[in-house]
């Protein structure tokens, strides 16, 4: 069994797991390392900006290129004066903007206002009157750091506001200047990047929805922050090598040693759902799954996949019902793990059946789709004695806290640890940048994303995934990050482009999860 997470980023729990710091960890240990290591503030801000200016030479042909470096009145802005210097020594023809045409002058920023002075690269103000960028210009946004927060206010807000009329590529220095570098959040008006060059660790607001879509390609540059320098983790960011810590079969096990799940779902016109959970578990690994459907539509349910077993259950019209309980109980002996909601419908009765089997089934759940619609306040799940994992996109989750949409789609990383500790659940917020969060563990931020994933069936999919690693033992924020990411994977195995679908994904799973 793979182990929980740490909270150091001395080493990642598993591989393919990056750690992520907010703005006071990345203070935390700038600051270490002047202070306990005794290196140079200016040294560090000269790593910064050299290793920027160096991807943006690998991303471009750079000699003659024209190039606006927009800096503002803090260290970031030094970080943008020695991406200028090298950029102009690479061939580039640099201008720097800045407000009223003022470089910055903190300590550090001043040294390297006096390195650009020799070098003639003319200095102008940015704002409203500025001449707008080039066609070809490539402009380097230097406006705002990571300890930024808010909306960007006058000269910095005029700043974003100019390189948003960038017509060529624009590369973000460390964070998109607007974007909340712990967050992600976008209060008012902020840069679009191509790329964006951070600084010794990833930030979680470069992988959360919305300054997901702010970023562009994030590249990590090592500025020199010794490896002794340990900081608490923020989060974690997920990438497919953490697919090589999947649990394998062992050689010596049977059906029911590779772990047993039951799906219960299904419901009239909605008879695929609970088959995509199904089959997605047994792709994913499972020995055997157990379809546990309404008797109006298990014969349907039967013939659309072989491999599955179907179990029908007393109904009421054609819904899962409180009557269906004893057919519940009757498998729980044979079954690791239950997948509840694909398919399920909105019916009364449907609810009543939810709440005692939530209240009362012994196994670990995974709870998805109408599931979540019939539990009503996720503080419902607190009590459970079994790990509960759910999956809720933004709308799911809105309704779940109480809520609206848009408050949960600005504070994406606020609602999913939400959810976590009312519930004491682990949660799945799907969308872009799919955050797993749990009560007491950093949160996990799936690098991966693909707009294939943007279809219907492929949320049952996930479900189906999650209680395969869930049936093999694995802890539950282990397992859901697991899935994420096979999830994730799978889409790019598939490759169907726009026509890709959630059958596709599960055709793809042995050969994602290799």
């Amino acid at each position: 069994m793979v182990s929980d997470s740490p909270t150091t980023a001395a080493g990642p729990p598993l591989p393919g797991l990056t750690p992520l710091l907010d703005a006071e960890e990345q203070r935390a240990a700038d600051a270490r390392a002047i202070e306990e290591f005794g290196i140079p503030g200016v040294l560090l801000m000269e790593r910064a900006g050299a290793g920027s200016a160096a991807a943006i030479c690998r991303e471009h042909e750079i000699a003659g290129r024209p190039v606006a470096v927009v800096v503002g009145t803090g260290n970031n802005g030094g970080d943008g004066l020695v991406v200028a210097r090298h950029l102009h020594e690479a061939g580039a023809a640099v201008r720097i903007l800045a407000p009223e045409a003022e470089l910055p002058a903190g300590e550090d920023s001043a040294v390297m206002a006096g390195a650009v002075a020799p070098l003639d690269i003319p200095v102008g103000a940015v704002g409203p009157g500025a001449p707008a960028p080039g066609q070809r210009e490539i402009v380097v946004d230097a406006v705002l750091g990571t300890g930024a927060r808010g909306a960007p206010r006058a000269a910095a807000g005029a700043a974003v506001d100019w390189i948003g009329m960038a017509q060529g590529p624009v590369v973000s220095l460390d964070i998109p200047s607007g974007v909340d570098a712990d967050t992600g959040r976008v209060e008012g008006t902020a840069v679009r990047a191509d790329l964006t060059t951070t600084y010794h660790r990833g930030k979680p607001g470069l992988h959360i929805a919305p300054g997901r879509a702010h970023a562009g390609r994030v590249e990590v540059v090592d500025i020199g922050i010794p490896r002794a320098v340990e900081s608490p983790v923020a989060a974690w960011l997920a990438q497919p090598a953490l697919l090589g810590a999947w649990p394998r079969r062992r050689a010596e096990g049977d059906k029911y040693a590779a772990g047993a799940v039951m799906v219960i779902g299904g419901s009239p016109g909605m008879t695929g759902a609970p088959v995509l959970a199904g089959s997605a578990a047994m792709r994913a690994g499972a020995g055997l799954v157990v379809m546990l459907v309404p008797r109006a539509i298990e014969e349907t349910v039967a013939g659309l996949a072989l491999e599955l077993m179907s179990v029908a259950a007393p109904d009421q019209d054609g819904h899962i019902a409180p009557a269906a309980l004893p057919a519940v109980a009757a498998q729980v002996g044979r079954c690791d793990v239950a997948v509840l909601g694909p398919g399920l419908g909105r019916h009364p009765a449907t609810t009543a059946a939810m709440r005692v089997l939530l209240s009362e089934l012994p196994l670990p759940v995974v709870l998805d789709a109408d599931g979540l619609w019939h539990l009503g306040p996720v503080e419902h799940l607190a009590d459970r004695a079994a790990p509960t994992i759910i999956t809720p996109h933004a709308g799911e989750a809105a309704r779940l806290l109480g809520i609206e949409r848009d408050a949960v789609e600005s504070e994406r990383l606020d609602a999913a640890e939400a959810l976590a500790d009312r519930g004491d659940v682990t949660v799945v917020l799907k969308g872009p940048g799919t955050i797993i969060a749990a009560p007491g563990h950093p949160p996990v931020i799936c690098g991966p994303g693909d707009a294939r994933l943007s279809t219907a069936g492929t949320g049952d999919v996930l479900s189906g995934v999650c209680a395969a690693a869930l049936a093999r033992g694995v802890a539950p924020p282990v397992a859901a990050s697991l899935a994420v990411v096979a999830h994730a994977e799978s889409a790019r195995v598939a490759d169907r482009g726009e026509g890709t679908i959630a059958g596709d994904l599960v055709d793809a799973l042995p050969e994602a999860l290799g």
